[in-house]
């Protein structure tokens, strides 16, 4: 935590919220906070600037009303002065009970923020607590009051709701420190939960916003499936006491927060009753859990103690999202929930984008792990050409990873042991790991030529010999519609204006340029969603080729000669794979089963 100014003779002595839900109409949450200040009297506090997991400054304190101050028992105001865009000083005596009052507006659904309707309240307590500075370590009762009919669910432990003299009810958390409370959001509503055990240890998932959709019967049977499959990585146990899956429904959005012992995850509520939708939501609740272990509790050095008001900086996200990635399909198939076919579809799409998108030469997965707080978060025309996504990118470099220890030790050992190793002798440690601790475990069970190729793929351009690695497990990259016309440009959605144009690329040379509206094609007129169809009819491969577009109102003919195009990757099994690479294949993937072929 940053330091300050203020001179600190010792600990404040209490730390106690309560948080008034009672009028979702308003959609405000009501906050009072009770502190006790320090013998020699000041105090100052901080809002988070940012929640772990998604690495963008989000300026909570933007949403906050004007903070006051009393001695509590007798209102007497109290000087309270905002002495930063998140911080708030308090002149009082020492050891004085102090009373802060202030509201916070809560309007944004989203995994990381706070929402309060007439539905349901939702909200990280990163938007909401406010924080006596260098008192991390400080226990807090956060008292919530809601409406009767509403259900409080949050993996802090909780006292039994009480009612009130309005009516409402109220429930109290506690929290034993800053990193706890901030680590475990709160949803309170008329929710739905569904509870069942997995190796002893009690699971939940609360469902919100579902309306008339009902939840697959089998839900919580996958999520064991899932819970059991994450787990085996880790040699069968689970690092928590219990854990909840927050699932908020709406009728769009997508996301998933991870958090110590829950996590919060956002889909449209038809999500359920869609097959391939169904298994997305499988998959995210897959990855948000994964982050139990890698992230939550396995983290890097620079991120063992967090700082909550500024960037955190480290090179290792390609490790925690990308193998996070990695494994959320993985653990899915493995599961039994997921054919081979439908896996290696999902990881097409993931090469595929990571060949089409030249920013994996321009930066490497390091390096754009680093500036995750400046590109991944805030995406322009030219992120992909600047840029790599080290989520699936970095699943990729992951599968190769895994391929690569399988081939070099004959199948003995795959990325699960190096995990396994990484976090018995880190986190099981008491510690943050740094990249040598990464290479270790590694060479520990595949040896120092992995480890080479490792560096290969995190500290470089980003281009394996995927065919070839794919091959020893009887799988084939192919692409379809390959040699077809390429100009390298992607449309906004339902326009015909240049999103963004592939470095590089024909239309890059031609001058094509983002925000160009591209009116007609060689003397035909282009229409949104006639583009393919009329580039495959007038476009031909080292034919010169007119577009007419408008640049910022003015019209300009440019002349583009379109390339033979990579086509659209594929990853398919190899009908005429070896016994020996089908068994690399199940043994990679899982054995499939009965149902799915």
């Amino acid at each position: 935590m940053p330091q300050t100014d203020l001179p600190r003779s010792g600990p404040l002595q209490t730390l106690e919220f309560r948080i008034d839900a009672t009028q979702p109409a308003t959609r405000e949450l009501r906050v009072c906070a009770i502190i006790t200040s320090p013998e020699d009297g000041d105090v100052e506090l901080f809002l988070p600037t940012w929640t772990p997991g998604s690495y963008l400054i989000r300026e909570y304190s933007r949403h906050l009303s004007r903070v006051e101050a009393f001695e509590a028992g007798t209102e007497q105001p109290l000087p309270c002065l905002k002495v930063g865009k998140n911080r708030f000083r308090v002149e009082a005596p020492g050891d004085t009970r102090i009373e802060l009052r202030y509201r916070v507006y809560a309007h944004e659904l989203s995994v990381r923020t706070a929402d309060v309707d007439s539905c349901h309240a939702y909200w990280n307590h990163c938007c909401v607590l406010l924080w006596p500075i260098e008192q991390t370590d400080l226990p807090a009762d956060i008292t919530i009051e809601h409406l009767k009919d509403w259900s409080l669910s949050c993996s802090l432990a909780a006292t039994p709701a009480r009612a009130n003299a309005l009516g409402c009810v109220a429930s109290t958390l506690r929290a034993r420190d800053l990193a706890e409370a901030l680590d475990s959001p709160v949803l309170i509503g008329s929710t739905k939960r569904l509870e069942w055990q997995v190796h002893g240890v009690p699971h939940a998932i609360v469902l919100d916003g579902l309306g008339t959709v009902a939840p697959p019967p089998s839900l919580t049977t996958d999520l064991t499936k899932i819970v059991e499959q994450a787990a085996s990585v880790f040699g069968d146990s689970l690092p928590y006491e219990q854990y909840v899956f927050l699932a908020l429904f709406a009728d769009e959005g997508y996301g998933g927060l991870e958090h110590s012992d829950s996590s919060t995850l956002l889909m449209p509520r038809t999500a359920l009753t869609s097959k391939a939708k169904y298994r997305d939501f499988l998959t995210l609740a897959a990855h948000e859990l994964f982050h139990a272990w890698n992230v939550k509790r396995m983290r890097p050095v620079e991120f063992w103690n967090y700082d909550y008001e500024q960037e955190n900086y480290t090179k290792l996200l390609w490790l925690m999202e990308g193998w996070t990635a990695y494994y959320d399909d993985l653990l899915v198939t493995r599961a039994g929930l997921m054919s081979p076919t439908d896996y290696l579809a999902t990881m097409a799409k993931n090469v595929q984008n990571m060949l089409s998108a030249p920013g994996r030469f321009a930066l490497s997965l390091e390096e754009s792990s680093f500036d995750a707080w400046i590109r991944l978060y805030r995406p322009d025309e030219n992120t992909r050409n600047s840029s790599q996504n080290y989520y699936g990118n970095g699943a990729v470099a992951a599968m190769c990873l895994d391929l690569t220890i399988r081939r070099t030790t004959g199948g003995k050992y795959s990325i699960d042991d190096a995990l396994h190793s990484l976090y018995r002798s880190t986190f099981d440690a008491g510690r943050g790991y740094e990249l040598a601790d990464v290479h270790a475990a590694i060479e520990a069970i595949a040896g120092a030529e992995v480890v080479e190729k490792l560096t290969e793929f995190v500290m470089g351009p980003l281009d394996p010999q995927l065919a070839e690695l794919l091959a020893d497990v009887g799988v084939k990259l192919t692409f379809r519609d390959a040699g077809k016309p390429f100009l390298g440009v992607a449309f906004r959605a339902n326009t015909t204006t240049i999103a963004s144009v592939t470095k590089g690329s024909p239309a890059d040379d031609a001058g094509i340029a983002p925000d160009d509206e591209v009116i007609a094609a060689n003397n035909l007129r282009v229409k949104p969603g006639n583009w393919q169809t009329l580039l495959a009819a007038v476009g031909e491969v080292a034919e010169p080729m007119q577009l007419l577009v408008a640049r910022r109102g003015i019209m300009q003919t440019l002349t583009v000669i379109p390339t033979s195009g990579m086509g659209t990757a594929k990853l398919v099994v190899d009908a005429e794979a070896s016994d020996e690479q089908c068994a690399a294949r199940n043994a990679w993937l899982g054995e499939p089963s009965e149902s799915q072929g």
